[in-house]
């Protein structure tokens, strides 16, 4: 059994939240702790162990927990639990459930974020319209990256590596704009035509993209989303940084970099938004 534990703390406006996330080939399980000490940490990551150790029974997992602090801890008393074989390193499947269980958690945060902004938003002003672009990337292999971005640099971006097509890559990166700025007056800009036909229901899709759409007519339902096309690669900043965003996300999946220098490489990208050459623009 193969598995991986990762842990991120962030804040929320309720406080320090501590998150951590068990990523087995049977999905992802979240666990959260109030608080950002390490012992808060800890307790979360111990809750991930715990249901590790619970569903291992008496067979071997070997496990890639990717807080070392907590692996050095964990190693000291390891005959505690002779069937868990802690593992350093995560490459190759390991690598890939540790940036499952990132994922989990940046989703999870990504939501709680979103909803307290909203409930922010609610109590003042009615929500003005944001204006977010999306854009996906695909190479020669099978998945894609896909990203979103608003002006205010705030950003979003995944890897969906069994989608087959630049098409249905394009419509989840929609998903992902209007799952992440939910419950709020949005204009989306894609550089795919195709995309924001079948979004009108001008244009044949496979199953695979109507599913999408039909999650994305579910998801905005009532709310005023509108969707503009603008042409890609024509020097439309928010346009050029998703697209940037959603190749970044590729590349780095496509290999295996650690989260934090997928982070680095996001931040930098996003940081052009900022630039006089992007103000101008």
């Amino acid at each position: 059994m193969l598995a991986a534990i990762h842990i991120r703390q962030t804040v929320t406006a309720a406080g320090p939240l501590s998150c951590a996330a068990l990523a087995t080939d049977t999905g992802v399980a979240l666990f959260t702790r109030a608080g950002g000490t390490a012992e808060a940490r800890f307790a979360a990551g111990l809750d991930a162990f715990a249901e590790l150790c619970g569903r291992a029974g008496n067979v071997t997992a070997r496990l890639h927990l990717t807080d070392a602090d907590l692996r050095r801890e964990l190693r000291a008393v390891a005959d505690s639990f002779p069937t868990v074989a802690l593992v350093d390193v995560g490459y190759g499947p390991l690598g890939a459930l540790a940036r499952a269980a990132a994922d989990a958690i940046g989703e999870h945060v990504a939501a709680v974020l979103a909803a307290e902004e909203v409930a922010r938003e609610a109590a003042t002003t009615p929500p003005a319209e944001q204006t977010v672009a999306t854009d996906a990337s695909k190479g020669s292999r099978r998945g894609v990256g896909v990203a979103c971005v608003r002006a205010d640099g705030s950003y979003r971006q995944k890897v969906c590596p069994d989608t087959r097509s630049i098409l249905a890559g394009e419509l989840l990166a929609i998903e992902l704009a209007v799952t992440t700025y939910r419950n709020r007056p949005l204009h989306i800009l894609s550089d795919s035509r195709h995309a924001l036909a079948g979004l009108r229901g001008e244009a044949p899709l496979t199953t695979e993209a109507s599913v999408i759409v039909d999650r994305i007519r579910h998801r905005t339902r009532g709310l005023p989303i509108r969707y503009s096309w603008v042409r890609g690669h024509s020097g439309h900043p928010l346009n050029e940084v998703a697209d940037r965003l959603a190749v970044a996300a590729r590349r780095a999946h496509e290999a295996q970099l650690p989260s934090a220098a997928r982070q680095t490489i996001a931040e930098n990208i996003v940081a052009s938004l900022s630039t006089p050459a992007s103000a101008a623009a």
